[in-house]
Formats: structure tokens, sequence, C-alpha cells
């Protein structure tokens, strides 16, 4: 009865949050990453802003250290680097991995968890109330290199506080997030992958 009892659990919170996050139809957030890897005793720290526009566009905007942007808009995925000062651009109909990956960050990120049920069992932690941990399951892609996902969400569940990614190899990922914005306008600005005015 106790995992029975774990997996109505598990399945009311789920079903609370897609509620809570139903009336949200786009998100505008700063970001702070920290990498812990395992084979370095010091933490990769990334910041930058994201957004996300539903139904079908998702900005991925990194400040520091580099400056690099990632735009999904439906089946397209364009992406530019300072680096190389270049953008390429490729359709996701054509590359099956981008596709689960854009699939995954839409769900995360736009709060879309029942099209994540296909691929994780969830658990609740008594402890941690506001949380809720997505486990890979057998026939996940994702079971080859993550243990879990952690999300933690805000006291009025209308978004997440922070995201932990634990990986197989010991390495940890926690993203917090940072004057979340929620059903406002955003800047067109947002969707353009090279930086305004280069």
């Amino acid at each position: 009865p106790a995992p029975a009892a774990r997996a109505d659990s598990s399945a009311r919170m789920l079903a609370e949050l897609q509620r809570a996050l139903s009336a949200t139809t786009n998100r505008q957030t700063g970001f702070v990453q920290e990498k812990h890897m395992a084979v370095l005793r010091q933490k990769v720290i990334i910041k930058g802003q994201l957004a996300v526009q539903q139904p079908g566009l998702f900005a991925w905007h990194v400040t520091e250290p580099i400056r690099y942007n990632l735009v999904l808009d439906g089946a397209t995925l364009r992406q530019w680097d300072e680096t190389t000062d270049k953008e390429q651009q490729m359709s996701l109909a054509d590359n099956p991995v981008f596709e689960i990956v854009s699939r995954q960050l839409k769900a995360w990120f736009g709060g879309q968890f029942d099209l994540l049920l296909k691929d994780f069992d969830t658990e609740l932690d008594p402890a941690a109330p506001r949380s809720i941990a997505f486990i890979p399951n057998k026939d996940s892609f994702a079971r080859k290199a993550i243990r879990r996902v952690v999300m933690t969400f805000r006291e009025d569940r209308r978004y997440m506080e922070a995201i932990l990614i634990e990986e197989l190899g010991g390495d940890k990922t926690l993203m917090t997030f940072t004057n979340t914005l929620l059903n406002t306008a955003i800047d067109p600005v947002t969707w353009e992958v090279k930086p305004h005015g280069r």
C-alpha cells in the first residue's frame, strides 16, 4: 500500500501543479546555473535569461561567462554563440535527438508535466513538500545519463524556484530562478537568436 499511496500523492501533486501552471501563457525569468562536476572541486556558474511563450516559443540566453543564445520556434532550432559569432539553424524533424531535447525543455519550463510521464516516474519527499522528483524509467532515453531531476516550486506553485539535475556519473546541476514574470508582454527581441544590433 505504501508505494501505491506515494504514487497517488505524486499524481495529485502533478495535477495541482498542472492546474496552477495552466493559467500561465508566458514566462520570463533570470537563472543562475551551478554545475558541480565530480572530477573537479570548483563549480561552473552560468547566468542568463529564459522565456517561454505558449504554444511553441522557447528562448535561452546565456550572458555569463560567454554569450550564447538558443531559440526554439515550433519545429525550428536556431542558435548563436559569441565565440564564432555565427548563427546556425536546424529542423527538429531532421534531428531526432534535438527533437527529444526540445520536447523535454518545453515540458520542464512550460509546465507540461504530463508530457514527461512517458519517460519519467515521480517521487515525493515528505521533508520537501514543494518539491517533486522525476526519475527516468526503464524506457527513457535519459536513463543512460540522469539519476533524477528534482523540481522545487514557489509557494503559490505558479512556477519553479529551482531545478536540480543529478547525473549518474556524480555531476550535479542546480538552476535557480530569479525575478520571474508571468503573463507579461515579452519583447520581440527575445526571439532573435543573434544579439540585437549585431
